[in-house]
């Protein structure tokens, strides 16, 4: 079972650390990497910590200590504001949200800090200590529950945000943020089970030593999300889902209900097409609704209104139908004969393989190559 347990954490130690050398590669690095590397960084910690308890390596055990002993408390309001810096401006966000925090440092400075120093002293420091190492069981146990209760928040603030995504970006729609949802769902699992195991210790009486179970769990999901997000760099790298602070005015404004005299919206579509056939604005991989907006000129509510109640469709779908068209001219064009396919699409303005060759087939009923061939 040694072996077993050895296997994971080395396994789990390696796929960190890849993960978090891939998320510091970034040059231009947003909040959402930020805080990826953060709950990374953690994980990490989380793992070195029960490495260097299995063996008995006391230096690395005292410097881990705090990242693991404070980790419910830091857990759910990292993933928290990382969903919200995802979706929201993230100018000034953190200082927004720093209430969350407000539990992190009082239990840091009245309780983490000096348990390690009485640890090292092989004391107590304080008397209130001893009753809350006796009552370690039922103190981390309400602890995980806070955590899970953030965690639901946040993934219940995704699952609302993720809908106004395909009307504002050119690039995503929901299917492509699955890793996040995944991550929150599967952060959500393993602190679940967590929670059971502790209930059930405080209801029988008897504390069993299962935390293996939950290291193999954190390990298992690390390894998931490490392999998926390498498969998804833009998920791993998310600095582009960033909207503007006005995101939930946006979604409000491009409800049904909302409309505009029909001649007005006849004039912008007049607009919309010329801008798009003249300056061929949707070769722009980073096109947003808003930036289009400011091209034709209009406010993005107007062009919203326009695109999704009067032509019936979405900015998405809107722009990638032309990067579609724009891709099967180039393929029929010897100019563009030196290229791949896949050439070919990031100059039409697709920035992924892998929506490029879902957003073709959805256009015309072939793969890309199938599309060539028949050329």
């Amino acid at each position: 079972m040694d072996l077993v347990i050895d296997f994971f954490l080395i396994t789990g130690i390696v796929i960190s650390v890849i993960i978090l050398l891939l998320l510091m590669k970034s040059t231009k690095k947003e909040l959402p990497q930020k805080l990826l590397i953060i709950f990374f960084t953690i994980l990490l910690c989380y793992i070195v910590h029960a490495y260097s308890d299995v063996h008995d390596i006391e230096l690395l055990w005292i410097v881990t200590f705090v990242f693991n002993d404070a980790l419910e408390l830091v857990v759910g309001p990292i993933l928290l504001l990382y969903v919200k810096s995802l979706f929201l401006d993230t100018k000034e966000l953190v200082k927004r949200n720093w209430i969350h925090f407000i539990p992190l440092v009082g239990y840091f400075f009245l309780i983490s800090l000096p348990m390690l120093i009485s640890i090292v002293q092989k004391s107590f420091v304080f008397n209130y200590l001893k009753l809350l190492n006796d009552n370690s069981l039922l103190m981390f146990t309400f602890f995980i529950a806070l955590l899970i209760v953030y965690m639901l928040w946040a993934l219940k603030l995704f699952l609302t945000y993720r809908n106004i995504v395909p009307l504002n970006f050119s690039t995503i729609t929901k299917s492509d943020l699955s890793w996040v949802r995944n991550m929150l769902v599967g952060s959500i699992i393993v602190a679940s089970v967590s929670l059971l195991m502790n209930v059930r210790d405080i209801i029988t009486g008897n504390q069993v030593d299962t935390d293996w179970i939950i290291l193999i769990l954190v390990i298992i999901f690390i390894a998931y999300l490490g392999y998926y997000g390498v498969e998804q760099t833009k998920m791993l790298l998310p600095d582009f889902l960033i909207l503007e602070s006005n995101t939930k005015k946006n979604k409000l404004n491009s409800t049904p209900g909302y409309s505009y005299d029909e001649n007005e919206l006849k004039q912008l579509k007049k607009m919309l097409l010329s801008i798009i056939n003249k300056q061929k604005v949707y070769l722009d991989e980073d096109l947003t609704l808003n930036k289009l907006a400011q091209q034709i000129p209009t406010t993005d509510k107007k062009l919203s209104t326009l695109l999704n109640q009067y032509m019936k469709t979405t900015f998405y779908d809107f722009v990638n139908k032309h990067r579609v068209e724009s891709v099967k001219e180039k393929l029929k064009s010897n100019d563009f004969a030196h290229l791949t396919i896949l050439g070919i699409a990031y100059e039409s303005g697709f920035n992924s393989k892998t929506s490029f060759n879902r957003i073709f087939k959805k256009e015309t009923g072939l793969s890309p190559s199938e599309y060539k061939k028949s050329l």
